[in-house]
């Protein structure tokens, strides 16, 4: 199953993930004793909609925000599915095979040199995933950059500087020839989804402040 670890919700007696959906994107799974309950997560907006039935009076508006902001930024890994939740919050878990509800993807991304590059290097002292820690050395990257230098001088598409950056710092780091076009746009996707604040979103600023003064 490709989730995040589990968190427990204070909110209520339960634990909460972070998943892969088959409808392609990303749910919020809450699991009490004695119900289940799994939201879809809009990336635009962070906002979430139930995902079949949900009880309204367990799962409130409430309990899905701390959930969802428990599990932001957590990445993705292959984990067991959680098959019970006791009263103190332990939980079985079962195979690590695909489950139905997750997505079933053509591009493992969790498996790729890339991803494992990029989640043990900005791993922070607590083992939480930063943001800040990537966005700023992806900074450092461009700034350094004589081909992002150009692009920007060019008035290229923002877009299209974050992807160059993305791919050519991965490259860097596991010491190869980069990722497929297909491949980048799985990457990001990816991490946009372990925050729905968006990972790049600082990169992309001080890219967008770099255009600006070029004008």
């Amino acid at each position: 199953m490709i989730r995040t670890e589990i968190v427990k919700v204070k909110s209520l007696k339960g634990i909460a993930f972070k998943q892969k959906l088959t409808s392609g994107g990303t749910g919020i799974t809450i699991i009490t004793p004695d119900d289940k309950a799994v939201f879809t997560i809009n990336k635009r907006d962070g906002t979430c909609s139930p995902y079949g039935p949900v009880n309204g009076e367990v799962f409130t508006g409430a309990v899905v925000d701390e959930a969802i902001e428990l599990t932001r930024g957590l990445p993705y890994k292959r984990l067991g599915a959680i098959s019970k939740v006791y009263e103190d919050r332990h939980v079985d878990e079962g195979s690590v095979d695909l489950e139905e509800g997750d997505e079933k993807l053509d591009i493992d991304v969790m498996a790729s040199a890339e991803y494992k590059e990029f989640i043990a290097n900005y791993t922070d002292k607590r083992d939480r995933f930063s943001y800040q820690l990537m966005n700023r050395d992806l900074m450092q990257f461009a700034a350094k950059s004589r081909v992002v230098s150009k692009m920007l001088s060019d008035k290229d598409n923002v877009d299209d500087i974050v992807r160059y950056v993305i791919k050519s710092k991965a490259a860097d780091l596991c010491r190869n020839k980069g990722m497929s076009d297909e491949m980048l746009s799985v990457f990001i996707d990816t991490f946009d989804s372990m925050d729905t604040r968006s990972a790049f979103k600082e990169l992309r600023a001080y890219l967008r402040g770099k255009l600006s003064r070029k004008k």
